[in-house]
Order: structure tokens, then C-alpha cells, then sequence
């Protein structure tokens, strides 16, 4: 005779303080020529670092997460503005640099003004996170596993059955990076005029959540 089972999938969720500060700093801008975009891209990496010294932080923090040049393509029109194709013109750069701080508005700042005034094209969104997001999320799973017990126990009750052992657990393991969005910094212009007072920000509590499938035995009482 088959095992009679139940099946559950719990949810966990888990509220936590964000402890670390992250700037992610993007530069998009236009070159003529491909040696020209090369050139800036490095110079934008020389500067990040000698920025994050001037602050008395190692330059080891600004961490590399996109760098791309590609031909930069526009839309080709006859002379009655009909369209037959697209030109090259150019290249384009695109560059991400990631930068993990502590929590501290007036060093954010002073991070935040370096970058407009030594980096061109910059635009920089401030956000928070974890440094370490595993006690979290093994807190959060272990709530998961102890909703999907309680939700089987009362379906099992109200069928007139006892929840019995597990059978099988199963976690569809997924990449969770716990951010939370302050603010987008647009231009150079606004960075060069950021206050300690304009990033007077307080993060809010970051949410960890997912969900295990878990199988549980039905004894028939």
C-alpha cells in the first residue's frame, strides 16, 4: 500500500539591519576612437582608488563589475529620410565600479563629491547590504522549514490524519542579494554638490525570504 503523504512549501522571512554602505558607480560615455576609451577606462580606475586613499580607505574596495567598449552604431536616412541601415560611429564605454563602506554619511559624501569632480560621466546609486548575508539567510530557512510543519499539521488535522516524519526536503538554492535602494546620484554636477546633510539617510530594514518544498508522512488515525 502506497505511503500516504503531504506535500508544503513554507516561507521564511527574516528582517535585518543593513551594515555596509554600497556605491555602484557607472560610467557611460562616447570616444571616437577605441585607444581613447581604453585610456579613460583606466584613468577612471586610477582615480577611484586614489579617491578611496584620500579617505584613508584602501583602494582595494573599488571592485571592478562591468567593463565593456563596443562600436557605437546609429541610424543611417536617405536624403527622404528613409531608413537603410546603421554607421558606426565611434565607441562606446561602459564601466561598473562597485564600493562596499561602512555606514557613515559624511565619508559617503566625501566618496560621493571625489568621483564627480575626477571621473566623467559618472552616475552613482547609493544602496545598503549585509557584509555577511549567511547567518541571515540559515535563520530564514529555518523558519521556512518550521511554516511549512505548521501548515502541514493543520491541513493534516483537518483531514483527520496525524502529521508524522519528514519525507524529503527539497531547496531550489537561489543567488539572494539583499539590497535596498537610497538614492541615484544622475550626473557629475550633482555629486560635486552633495552635503553630508543631502545623504543624511536612514536604511531601512533589509528582507530576507524563500521558500522550501517540504514532504511530510499522513498517518491515518
Amino acid at each position: 500500500m502506497e505511503e500516504s503523504k503531504i506535500s508544503v512549501q513554507g516561507r521564511g522571512a527574516i528582517h535585518v539591519v543593513p551594515d555596509v554602505t554600497r556605491l555602484e558607480v557607472t560610467i557611460e560615455q562616447w570616444f571616437p576612437d577605441y585607444g581613447k576609451a581604453f585610456a579613460q577606462a583606466k584613468e577612471n580606475s586610477s582615480w577611484m582608488v586614489k579617491i578611496l586613499e584620500y579617505n584613508k580607505k584602501p583602494g582595494s574596495l573599488a571592485k571592478t563589475v562591468k567593463f565593456n567598449i563596443e562600436d557605437f552604431t546609429e541610424n543611417e536616412y536617405d536624403d527622404d529620410d528613409h531608413y537603410i541601415g546603421k554607421k558606426k560611429n565611434g565607441f562606446m564605454l561602459e564601466q561598473g565600479i562597485k564600493i562596499d563602506l561602512p555606514i557613515d554619511n559624511y565619508l559617503v559624501n566625501c566618496i560621493v563629491r571625489g568621483v564627480g569632480k575626477f571621473i566623467p560621466s559618472a552616475q552613482i546609486n547609493i544602496g545598503y547590504t549585509l557584509q555577511d548575508e549567511r547567518p541571515s539567510q540559515l535563520k530564514m530557512l529555518a523558519r521556512a522549514v518550521s511554516d511549512a510543519r505548521d501548515k502541514a499539521k493543520i491541513m493534516a488535522e483537518a483531514g483527520g490524519c496525524i502529521l508524522g516524519k519528514v519525507i524529503s526536503i527539497d531547496y531550489h538554492h537561489q543567488n539572494i542579494h539583499v539590497m535596498s535602494h537610497a538614492r541615484n546620484i544622475h550626473s557629475n554636477t550633482e555629486a560635486k554638490a552633495s552635503t553630508p546633510g543631502s545623504l543624511d539617510i536612514t536604511p531601512d530594514d533589509l528582507v530576507i525570504s524563500d521558500t522550501v518544498d517540504v514532504t511530510f508522512q499522513l498517518i491515518n488515525q
